[in-house]
C-alpha cells in the first residue's frame, strides 16, 4: 500500500503579506440567480462595439504575423495609433497587457524592495495587491472631496521618504473625483521638489459626459519637471477581454521599462495587439466613444437619483464609472450590506478600499457602478436598495 505523506509548501514573503481583493470575493455573491451587481467595474456588454470587433478580429485572424512574437514594447503600428490617441509620440508608448501591468512595471522599475508608495486613503484594492506583491509599502494620504490634500502629501513625503506617488487624479476609483488643475499644477511642484516619481493611473480619462477633464498630469508635468508615468488602457473604451493597456514614460526611463516588461513576459498578446489596431483603424472608434459617453451619462443620473431616493447621499460625477455615495443615516453598516444582497442588489461596500485598513468613517461609504446596467436594471436596483434600507433603518 502506499501512503501520502502531508507536507506544507513554503511560500515566499511576497506570496504570504498578499492581501485577498475584496472585490475579487464578491464575484460568487454576483453570479447569483437575479442578483444585480452595482459592485463590479466593468464596462456593461453593450458598451463593446461587437460588430467592429469582430470584423477586426477577422481581418486579424487571416494575417499570419498576428500569431508570432513581435517586439516588446507593442508593434510600431499600434504605438503610433495610441500616441495619436494620446497626442503623444510613438517613442513614449509602451503597450502592456491591461494598464495594471503598467503599475507593476513602474514599481519594479523604479523602486527597491522596502520602499514606500504614497496612495490615496481610499483605494482600488488591486493595487494595494501590486505593492505587496512588489515588495513595497503602502502610505495613504487623505483626501477631500477634490482629491488628494497637499499638505498631507507634503507632511508624508518628508515623514517617510517615499518614493512614488500613485493617483487615479481624473474620475478616480472608488470616488469619481477629478484633481483641479490647479492643484495639479501644485502636485506637480511639490514632487518635483522632493524628487518623487508619480504613477497616474488614467483609464477612465475618455468617459467624461459634457466637457473634457482637466489636461493629464503627464501632460502639465514638462514645466514642472515632475517625473510622471502614465497609464492608459483600452478595457474601459474598447473592450476589458483584449487586455490592452499602454504606459507614457519618458526617453531616459523608457529602455528599463522595456527591459522589465521583457523579463516579465517578452510580450503582450500580438493578437490582441493587432486587433486594437485594426479596430482603431477602421474608424468606427470615435463614433463608438460618443456613444459610449451618452450611455454612461444616463445611466449615471438614473442610479444618482436611484440612491438619493433611498437616502443615500450621493455627489454628482463628471465622467467615469462610479459614485462614492454616503450610506443613510441611523443604518448598520454590516446589516443593510447583507439585507441588500438577501434583497438581490449588491454594492461595494466602503471598506473594501481602506488603504489604512482600519474602517472607521470611509464604512460609512459604498461604491457603485452605474457603467455595468442598462436603465431597467439599474431603476430595479435602486428599488431593492430603498427597501433593503427600510428594512435595517432604526
Amino acid at each position: 500500500m502506499t501512503y501520502l505523506t502531508p507536507y506544507t509548501t513554503a511560500l515566499s514573503r511576497a506570496a504570504v503579506a498578499l492581501p485577498e481583493n475584496p472585490l475579487r470575493a464578491l464575484y460568487p455573491v454576483a453570479a447569483r440567480d437575479g442578483m444585480i451587481s452595482l459592485a463590479n467595474g466593468h464596462p456593461s456588454p453593450d458598451a463593446c462595439d461587437y460588430i467592429g470587433l469582430q470584423d477586426a478580429l477577422q481581418a486579424v485572424a487571416a494575417d499570419p504575423m498576428a500569431w508570432r512574437y513581435g517586439p516588446t514594447a507593442g508593434d510600431p503600428r499600434l504605438r503610433r495609433a495610441l500616441a495619436h490617441l494620446s497626442g503623444d509620440q510613438p517613442d513614449s508608448v509602451i503597450v502592456t497587457s491591461g494598464a495594471q501591468q503598467g503599475i507593476v512595471l513602474a514599481i519594479r522599475t523604479l523602486c527597491d524592495h522596502g520602499d514606500t508608495v504614497l496612495v490615496p486613503e481610499a483605494l482600488y484594492p488591486a493595487t494595494l495587491s501590486v505593492l505587496a506583491a512588489c515588495g513595497v509599502s503602502a502610505k495613504p494620504v487623505s483626501e477631500d472631496t477634490d482629491g488628494l490634500c497637499l499638505d498631507a502629501l507634503e507632511k508624508a513625503f518628508q515623514a517617510t521618504h517615499g518614493r512614488m506617488l500613485y493617483l487615479t487624479p481624473t474620475f478616480g476609483n472608488p470616488t469619481g473625483s477629478v484633481l483641479s488643475e490647479e492643484r495639479r499644477c501644485a502636485l506637480l511642484a511639490l514632487c518635483a521638489r522632493m524628487g518623487v516619481s508619480i504613477i497616474e493611473d488614467d483609464p477612465y480619462r475618455d468617459l467624461w459626459f459634457d466637457a473634457p477633464p482637466p489636461p493629464s498630469l503627464w501632460k502639465m508635468a514638462g514645466e514642472s519637471g515632475a517625473r510622471v508615468i502614465s497609464l492608459r488602457s483600452c478595457s474601459k473604451s474598447i473592450a476589458p477581454g483584449l487586455r490592452i493597456g499602454w504606459m507614457l514614460v519618458s526617453p531616459e526611463i523608457a529602455p528599463h521599462i522595456t527591459a522589465m516588461k521583457q523579463a516579465s513576459d517578452l510580450q503582450s498578446s500580438g493578437t490582441a495587439q493587432m486587433t486594437v489596431l485594426a479596430y482603431l483603424s477602421s474608424g468606427r472608434f470615435d463614433d463608438w466613444l460618443i456613444k459610449v459617453r451618452a450611455l454612461c451619462h444616463r445611466r449615471h443620473d438614473t442610479l444618482r437619483e436611484g440612491l438619493i431616493a433611498a437616502g443615500f447621499d450621493a455627489p454628482a460625477v463628471a465622467g467615469g464609472m462610479f459614485l462614492w455615495a454616503r450610506l443613510p443615516e441611523r443604518i448598520d453598516v454590516s446589516r443593510l450590506f447583507e439585507t441588500a444582497v438577501a434583497q438581490g442588489v449588491l454594492y461595494a461596500p466602503g471598506a473594501a478600499f481602506d488603504a489604512n485598513g482600519q474602517g472607521g468613517e470611509i464604512a460609512r461609504y459604498a461604491r457603485f457602478c452605474f457603467a455595468s446596467n442598462d436603465v431597467a436594471s439599474l431603476k430595479q436596483a435602486t428599488d431593492r436598495l430603498a427597501g433593503a434600507t427600510r428594512l435595517v433603518a432604526r
